[in-house]
């Protein structure tokens, strides 16, 4: 055997070694670590698809520009205890795979208006999964909490005044 050959032949199998895993690799990472939740990137561009949904973008700020999403993962991450966080996780996967069966894609595939459908099947707890409904119902009130706690909210929408603010007295003064 030639030398040249079989250093070639070497090389060419160490890169392979060393490359192969980073392929192997989950293709999106999520943008924040929790801690005491496994969720994925592509389940937290769902959640974040979902939380425009509930929260569209008109002329204020959508929930995509709040990123509502992480806050309603670290909100169930840090706050829940840890069977509601189970149930929360399994409602994530029992969501996509509702939207799997009803529309062959997951939900991030699915038209808006197979999107609006599934939508309104959780919103009308028809024909929804248990632990669906519960994901849908606990990230949709923390999405909208995170709405109105947000800055933009505070200071735009509804004016935040610190205490003890103006007085608002319900008695009329006449002279």
């Amino acid at each position: 055997m030639n030398r040249r050959l079989a250093i070639n032949i070497a090389l060419a199998t160490a890169a392979g070694i060393f490359l192969i895993p980073s392929c192997m690799q989950e293709k999106s990472k999520p943008d924040i670590v929790l801690k005491n939740i496994n969720v994925s990137g592509d389940q937290q561009k769902m959640l974040a698809d979902l939380a425009e949904i509930i929260i569209p973008k008109t002329s204020s700020p959508g929930a995509a520009d709040l990123s509502t999403h992480q806050f309603a993962l670290m909100m169930v991450d840090d706050c829940y205890d840890p069977e509601l966080r189970s149930k929360f996780e399994k409602g994530i996967a029992e969501f996509e795979s509702l939207s799997k069966n009803n529309f062959g894609n997951s939900f991030i595939k699915c038209s808006g208006e197979q999107k609006e459908k599934l939508i309104n099947t959780m919103e009308n707890q028809k024909d929804a999964v248990e632990g669906a409904a519960f994901f849908y119902n606990n990230f949709k009130k923390l999405a909208i909490q995170s709405f109105t706690s947000s800055q933009y909210y505070l200071t735009k929408i509804h004016v935040y005044e610190l205490v003890p603010g103006r007085f608002h007295g319900c008695v009329p003064l006449i002279k």
